[in-house]
């Protein structure tokens, strides 16, 4: 377990810190004696020609129980890199200050006044109910907690584009003040954040992004916002919307599983309507659809299919419908953030007089009226 804090001669909390030379860190090492923070067994100060110099237990403790991850070469340099961003910018920092009335050890603890925040750089990929747990326990003691992913590899595109992000990744998205959907990570590798913004859900772990960057020595915090989509940007959106919809309708046919009990073929086929034929507000993108296992297409023309069934007026559809249909029909991650994303589509419905009694091919919609939509309710509240 590499640590970056110790006791020094049992005494102050002693800090490894870049600027730190070779020669004085041998010297460190051979006058001074070093200890866990935690739980007081000795410390050996290790200083590598490859790995950055650091701490670590003479003899094996659960102590990294306390840490959200084990470390890496790359951790412990963006925690360094983080460390000396937020004392540049006037903060008191703690490097893996353990919380006692937690047991956890946040990367940093940053203080400015009365302002406090828990400040973890995940590297790796741990199960989501740890980032819960300790999410639960920074709650507990009112500490806000700011979490920064390491940059995924091989990301040098920018502007707007088509990426995927793991289901693990998408745990960390978070809304800035503007509701702008946003995945902020860092690459130590080259002292830089890259922003992953104006996220918009397509199917499964496919989201359209506006993918920005900004170095470490023009970030602040809170951290900057990116600015709002451009006329051109939110174009590109809406035709990769529609490209990516219209490629997997196309291809639905054919790459069906179940034949004759395919449910949503079986809808196309009780709506009178080829699936490369649905109109545009079937498959039109919702805030916060991931939190659905079936594409856009399916979930949409099923509730459609069964509101007719259920002969029910859109005015009329509350929380218990909108549950009993997802419980009979669909996978989702959480009941309760999907019962919300099928209101918003509802209410999309609503908008565009949507009538039950009629098939869905004999209801189009403009499709200028939709990109509309898009744009005042998806992108440019984003």
């Amino acid at each position: 377990m590499y640590i970056l804090t110790a006791k020094k001669d049992n005494d102050k909390i002693f800090t490894l810190e870049r600027q730190m030379t070779r020669e004085h860190l041998v010297h460190l090492r051979s006058t001074s004696q070093f200890a866990c923070p935690q739980c007081g067994n000795p410390l050996r100060l290790k200083i590598g020609k490859v790995v950055t110099p650091h701490f670590a237990h003479i003899v094996l403790t659960d102590c990294f129980t306390s840490f959200s991850e084990r470390e890496s070469p790359t951790h412990l340099i963006g925690k360094q890199q983080l460390a000396e961003f937020f004392t540049r910018i006037g903060y008191n920092v703690e490097v893996e200050a353990f919380v006692p009335k937690i047991s956890q050890r946040p990367d940093l603890l940053i203080r400015k006044n009365k302002s406090l925040y828990a400040i973890e750089f995940q590297c790796s990929v741990i199960p989501i109910e740890d980032i819960e747990k300790r999410n639960s326990g920074y709650r507990r003691i009112k500490i806000p907690t700011v979490w920064i992913l390491r940059s995924p590899n091989n990301f040098n595109t920018s502007g707007v584009t088509l990426i995927k992000l793991s289901k693990f990744e998408q745990s960390f998205i978070g809304m800035d003040s503007s509701s702008n959907p946003t995945l902020i990570t860092y690459n130590p590798s080259i002292s830089q954040f890259i922003y992953f913004s104006h996220l918009v859900h397509i199917t499964g772990t496919s989201f359209i992004s506006k993918i920005c960057t900004l170095s470490i020595e023009d970030q602040t915090f809170a951290f900057a916002r990116v600015k709002p989509l451009t006329e051109i940007e939110q174009k590109q959106y809406w035709r990769i919307y529609q490209h990516k919809r219209l490629k997997f309708l196309t291809n639905r046919i054919f790459t069906s599983k179940f034949g004759a009990r395919d449910k949503f073929l079986n809808d196309c086929y009780l709506q009178r309507i080829l699936p490369e034929k649905l109109p545009l507000y079937i498959g039109f993108p919702i805030p916060g659809s991931q939190v659905f296992y079936h594409h856009l297409t399916e979930w949409q023309l099923a509730l459609i299919c069964w509101l007719s069934n259920q002969q029910v007026d859109l005015a009329n559809v509350n929380e218990s419908l909108i549950e009993a249909f997802l419980i009979e029909h669909c996978r989702v991650l959480d009941l309760k953030l999907a019962i919300d994303v099928i209101q918003k589509y509802c209410q999309l419905l609503q908008s565009i007089n949507y009538n039950f009694t009629e098939l869905v091919s004999q209801q189009l919609v403009s499709e200028s009226y939709l990109f509309e939509h898009f744009h005042r309710f998806i992108v440019a509240k984003r």
